[in-house]
C-alpha cells in the first residue's frame, strides 16, 4: 500500500539531491508516516514548512517528563534509578531539606533541510525544557538524545560526521546539527550499488543520522520499497 506513493523516479545524481527530488521526498516521506500509523511514530508533529531558505521537514518528538530541582541546575541523569537516589540522599543529609523535585517536560525540534554548498540532507536541531528560556545544550544532548553506544563515535565524527553547532539557515536562532560532511561517503557505502528513488534516499539517511540523534524511524518504513535490505544498518 505504501509503496503506491512513492514517487518512482531515481535520484539523477546519486549520492546527492537535487532541490526537486529533495522536496519530492519529504512529501512522500510524510505520506508514508501517515500511512505506517502516526500512533506508532511517537512523534508528536511532522510537516513541511516552505521557506525562503527551501523546505523544511520539521519534526518534533516529546520525550516526557525528567525530574529536577531547579531549572538552572544540570537535569539528572536518566539512568540513575530510584534506589540509587535514595542511597544518595541517605549519604548526604542534606538532600533531606532541599526542595523536593519538580518534574519538566522536554521537547526535540528536528528540522531537515537540503545543505545548498553539499547537496546532501542536513539535520537541525534543538533540546528544549518547558520554562526554559533557550535550548539545552550539548550535554543534555549527549544524555538524553545519542544512545550510549553512538557518543563516542559522534563526539570523533564518525561516519555522518560529529554534532556542530551554529545558527539555522532559516530562523537564525543558535541550534546544533549534524556535519553534512561525511553524507556522501555514507550514501555510497550503505547504497552505492542500487537505484535509488529520492523518498528511500532520505529514509536511508534519516534512519543513519536520525538513529544517533533519538529520531528512530518506524519498522513499517522499511518494508516498502524494498526497503528491508536497510533495516537495522542504522
Amino acid at each position: 500500500m505504501a509503496s503506491s506513493l512513492s514517487s518512482r523516479r531515481t535520484l539523477s545524481g546519486f549520492p546527492l539531491l537535487t532541490a526537486e527530488e529533495f522536496e519530492s521526498a519529504c512529501h512522500v516521506f510524510i505520506d508514508l508516516v501517515h500511512v505506517a500509523d502516526d500512533t506508532k511514530v511517537g512523534w508528536s508533529s511532522i510537516r513541511l514548512d516552505h521557506r525562503a531558505t527551501g523546505p523544511i521537514l520539521s519534526i518534533a518528538r516529546d520525550i516526557g517528563h525528567v525530574g529536577t530541582r531547579d531549572r538552572d541546575e544540570p537535569l539528572p541523569d536518566p539512568e540513575m534509578n530510584e534506589e540509587l537516589q535514595w542511597e544518595a540522599s541517605e549519604e548526604d543529609p542534606e538532600a533531606l531539606i532541599r526542595a523536593p523535585e519538580t518534574s519538566v517536560r522536554l521537547q526535540v525540534i528536528y528540522n531537515v533541510l537540503l545543505s545548498p554548498t553539499y547537496h546532501v540532507p542536513v539535520l537541525y536541531f534543538q533540546l528544549r525544557q518547558d520554562n526554559h528560556p533557550g535550548p539545552l545544550g550539548i550535554d543534555a544532548v549527549y544524555q538524553y538524545l545519542v544512545p550510549e553506544q553512538y557518543r563516542k563515535e559522534l563526539q570523533s565524527i564518525g561516519i555522518m560526521g560529529g554534532i556542530s553547532f551554529g545558527y539555522h539557515p532559516d530562523s537564525g536562532t543558535p541550534a546544533f546539527f549534524v556535519h553534512p560532511c561525511q553524507t556522501t561517503d555514507a550514501m555510497r557505502h550503505i547504497a552505492g550499488q542500487l537505484c535509488l528513488t529520492p523518498e528511500t534516499y532520505l529514509i536511508i539517511w534519516l534512519g543513519l543520522v536520525g538513529n544517533r540523534l533519538g529520531l528512530q524511524l518506524p519498522k513499517e518504513l522499511f518494508t516498502t520499497e524494498g526497503m528491508e535490505t536497510f533495516q537495522g544498518t542504522a
